[in-house]
């Protein structure tokens, strides 16, 4: 399996579901960038996470 594919298989098998805690303003600002985005806060999440592990070379 390849990297792509690797990253693919890692957004679509969701099977944990976390609980996480925002300051009220920071998340409407970020639901707004997300939406003007047109993506969702999630998919914003993901692709920040996908980022941080790539830069660090862990996937």
């Amino acid at each position: 399996m390849g990297k792509a594919e690797f990253i693919v298989d890692l957004l679509r098998n969701k099977t944990r579901k976390v609980t996480l805690m925002f300051n009220p303003k920071l998340w409407e600002i970020f639901k707004k960038r997300a939406e003007k985005d047109k993506e969702s806060p999630t998919q914003k999440i993901e692709k920040l996470i996908i980022n941080h592990l790539e830069e660090n070379q862990d996937i």
